[in-house]
């Protein structure tokens, strides 16, 4: 970024995560590689897990499960915010099931929602105003993003679903979520030898490794799932453990550099899934060697291309057809380099810079910056 006189300017920007809870997982993993991939780009990181932030010495809030007091907060001091969504269907249950309350409904009436327009049109500030004076938990996020001054959703079907199902008008930026080549770049095993079928991901209902092992089951297949228990799930993990006893092999959470070893000798990697944004263990399993099949729900789709299978996370038919073609089907070369030329780290780094120079010169007036590819 440079100002008027052609200097280089460094752009300071606080990725804040008051709520990272008990709970590991992509979320964590995006925040942290992203603060760390901007280094490069002239884009100094703060990461804050607080519930409180110290705004000073920053241009730029970038927001993961920001609530709208948190917004108003930081927009109160002058900054702007941005808010990675990370968005699915608030109807949707960890199973996959539906509450009969519509996602629109959630906007509340017609009136309701003519009020917060006419605040929004004031200012966002005001927008955020009118909100916090009475939304339920169930609007907050509505009345975070409306109140932003932008969101990065992971991929243009992320975007319209949350302009579909929130209507949104906040501006969005699509930002990919991304893989570290570096860390999945040996060999591995020969498909032919590789024996036995992995599902990473914390286990949890969401996951669905109950219905990918209950798929699975008589298959005379390996089944390793690696994943911490979820804390508020102890009893699914317990049905996951009694469903598998005897053939499926479960390995507690584990750092990349123990992970990148399974990954090399699995020959499919399955995440049926009742939802996926991106699902990063499937990039991971990509860059690895690892035939991918992945959930037909959420936006899998827009990174894996026709290079993965997709299942019906509902149906263990589905499943276990998904695996079965897998299993007899090694990846093509083009896989990887697909997955490395555009979702890698450096990527998401580019692209979020991008976003941030878009807002702060939203906000400086006559002061322009062109960034790469815009």
């Amino acid at each position: 970024m440079r100002n008027l006189n052609g200097r280089d300017t460094l752009i300071r920007v606080a990725l804040w995560m008051p709520r990272i809870g008990r709970v590991s997982g992509g979320h964590k993993v995006q925040l942290e590689e992203t603060a760390k991939a901007l280094w490069p780009y002239d884009v100094e990181t703060r990461i804050v897990w607080d519930s409180e932030i110290e705004l000073g010495g920053v241009d730029l809030v970038h927001g993961f499960g920001l609530n709208p007091a948190e917004v108003h907060s930081c927009r109160s001091s002058g900054l702007p915010v941005v808010i990675s969504p990370i968005y699915w269907d608030i109807r949707r249950g960890p199973d996959g099931w539906f509450r009969a309350k519509s996602a629109r409904s959630v906007l509340g009436s017609f009136r309701l929602s003519a009020r917060f327009l006419a605040a929004a049109l004031r200012s966002r500030t005001r927008v955020t105003e009118a909100c916090l004076a009475f939304i339920p938990i169930e609007r907050e996020m509505l009345a975070a993003y409306e109140a932003a001054d932008l969101l990065l959703p992971n991929s243009e079907g992320e975007a319209e679903s949350i302009r579909h199902d929130l209507g949104i008008a906040t501006p969005m930026s699509v930002v990919p979520n991304g893989v570290d080549p570096g860390q999945f770049k040996q060999a591995g095993e020969p498909f032919a030898k590789r024996d036995f079928v992995l599902s990473v991901g914390r286990i949890d209902p969401h996951k669905n490794q109950l219905g990918l092992i209950r798929a699975l089951k008589g298959s005379g297949r390996t089944l390793v799932i690696v994943g911490s228990d979820h804390p508020d799930h102890p009893a699914y993990a317990q049905a996951c453990r009694a469903a598998g006893s005897g053939w499926v092999e479960f390995l507690d959470e584990m750092p990349h550099s123990e992970l990148r070893n399974v990954f090399a000798r699995a020959r499919v990697h399955a995440l049926p899934s009742w939802f996926e944004t991106t699902g990063l263990v499937s990039l991971e399993a990509a860059l690895s060697g690892c035939s991918v099949v992945t959930t037909e729900r959420g936006h899998a789709h827009e990174y894996l291309g026709d290079y993965a299978l997709y299942c019906d996370p509902a149906d263990a038919r589905s499943i276990r057809r998904a695996v079965d073609i897998a299993w007899k089907q090694p990846p093509v070369p083009e896989f990887r380099a697909h997955v490395e030329a555009h979702f890698t780290w450096d990527h998401a780094a580019q692209a979020t810079r991008t976003a941030y120079l878009t807002v702060l010169n939203r906000g400086v007036g006559p002061v322009v910056a062109q960034a790469d590819g815009v």
